[in-house]
């Protein structure tokens, strides 16, 4: 007989069509209680699902010396259960310093992108996350504080792609007793009880405190809520689907072109979905799509004229006078996303990607060089051509790395760096006439690092603007 949990378990599989027989799972195990009962729990019956399972950790480098310690305790539990097991430890404060993202936002951005590379490799079919019915009331509650839809409210879908999210429906006590039934002994991550990150605070503050002054079965009473707006949510976007395959013109893998008048004379809500419908279609995910971009994109489109925008995640929108062209790469003629003439000595700001590089010139003497992957750096001036331009990446570009003898394109060095494909514009290049300068917090060029010739200093650093 299973225990509870796996009973439930399986029943949330069943319900949600999360894995067929003869399929490979890879599950995403960061050592907390979570991710390691879902891991035992899938184990406990991967021949009645007749699923493989491979075992997947990241270490983020947050907490150092207990975060390689929570690596070791993955690796030792799959060989334990008899799994392979894929670990890879990835700087990601820096990745979160140079694309100035909260380090939630940032471990999140590398995580999936991590997990995603994993199944590939694996040739699996979904990816198991140990998400349970308490983070889904926090993902709620987090969600209407930052101002959300009928989306939001639905917070975390059971089943996303590959994504699957079998501990769902199962509260954190079950999970908590599960653990010490099995005697698994999981990690604790210490971070979870700082009330600095923003889930930590709803998770410590906010829920208690609602529980005691308003409703002690608060969370019960969001997660109905939740299964509601989702199944209101389905519907829509089933109605959003049936509209967008009849607005479009024309669609090919990298485009979707739909009637712009057709579109306008939809009711507004339909009118909203099937803007994200239209970007999901060709990106696969809606990548922070939000309120505002799809009012802008409304309210431009409403306007009548020509116009050209983008939306988060790299999805390029062109209205003519016949269609709306959703694009998932930026046509030619299209400008780039920001360019800026570098204020030399002063401060250049960039409202895009909400960074600003402030610049100062002296011959005096400075502090010892800083790392290339610092925020700020010291650099010969006089080996600078021309005036200097702080711009975004473009396709191409090539920058000769501080140590290294030739040059090597911007793209594969933020693929080394794990920098996410869709982040990589957030980082801002120092580029003058001939050639880039500066990756901020990446890389410096060896054409303008300091020597013993130096007379002339620049100084950039790259600040929160």
């Amino acid at each position: 007989m299973h225990a509870a949990l796996v009973e439930s378990m399986l029943a949330a599989i069943r319900r949600y069509s999360m894995v067929k027989r003869g399929e490979k799972v890879v599950a995403a195990v960061s050592g907390g209680p979570d991710s390691v009962a879902l891991l035992h729990a899938l184990w406990s019956v991967r021949g009645e699902l007749g699923i493989s399972l491979h075992v997947a950790h990241l270490n983020h480098s947050f907490r150092g010396e207990e975060s390689d310690k929570d690596a070791e305790y993955v690796r030792e539990l799959a060989a334990n259960l008899g799994l392979d097991c894929t670990v890879e430890k990835i700087d990601v404060p820096q990745i979160q310093r140079s694309l100035r993202l909260s380090a939630e936002e940032a471990a999140r951005l590398v995580r999936y992108e991590f997990l995603e590379r994993v199944a590939a490799d694996e040739r699996a079919d979904h990816i198991a996350t140990g998400h349970t019915a308490d983070d889904q009331v926090e993902t709620v509650l987090l969600n209407l504080l930052r101002g959300t839809g009928v989306d939001g409210l639905s917070g975390m879908p059971p089943v996303r792609g590959k994504i699957v999210r079998p501990l769902i429906g199962i509260r954190r006590s079950e999970v908590e007793e599960y653990v010490e039934q099995n005697d698994l002994r999981p990690r604790v991550d210490t971070t979870n009880l700082l009330a600095a990150f923003t889930r930590n605070k709803v998770r410590l503050e906010l829920l208690p405190f609602l529980r005691r002054e308003f409703n002690p079965e608060i969370d019960t009473a969001i997660l109905h809520l939740a299964e509601l707006a989702s199944e209101d949510a389905a519907y829509l976007s089933v109605e959003a689907e049936k509209e967008l395959r009849r607005l479009t013109i024309n669609q090919t893998e990298s485009s979707i072109a739909l009637d712009p008048a057709g579109l306008l004379s939809r009711p507004l809500a339909i009118r909203r979905r099937v803007i994200r419908e239209a970007a999901r279609a060709i990106r696969g995910e809606l990548a922070d799509v939000g309120f505002i971009h799809v009012e802008e994109l409304l309210r431009l489109l409403d306007a009548g004229a020509d116009f050209k925008y983008e939306l988060p995640g790299g999805t390029f929108v062109e209205r003519t006078r016949d269609a709306l062209h959703f694009l998932s790469s930026r046509p030619r003629e299209l400008p780039i996303i920001y360019c800026y003439e570098l204020r030399i000595p002063g401060r250049t700001c960039v409202p895009e990607v909400q960074v600003a590089i402030e610049a100062d010139v002296t011959s005096g003497p400075v502090e010892p060089v800083r790392p290339p992957g610092s925020m700020e750096i010291v650099l010969d001036y006089s080996a600078i051509a021309g005036k200097l331009k702080l711009r975004n990446w473009q396709p191409g570009d090539r920058i000769r790395p501080l140590g290294m003898r030739g040059s090597k394109k911007v793209q594969d060095i933020f693929v080394d760096c794990k920098i996410p494909r869709e982040a990589r514009y957030r980082v801002p290049l120092v580029v003058d006439d001939e050639k880039i300068v500066w990756i901020a917090g990446v890389t410096l060029s060896e054409l303008v690092k300091v020597t013993e010739a130096t007379r002339e200093f620049l100084l950039l650093r790259a600040v929160p603007d």
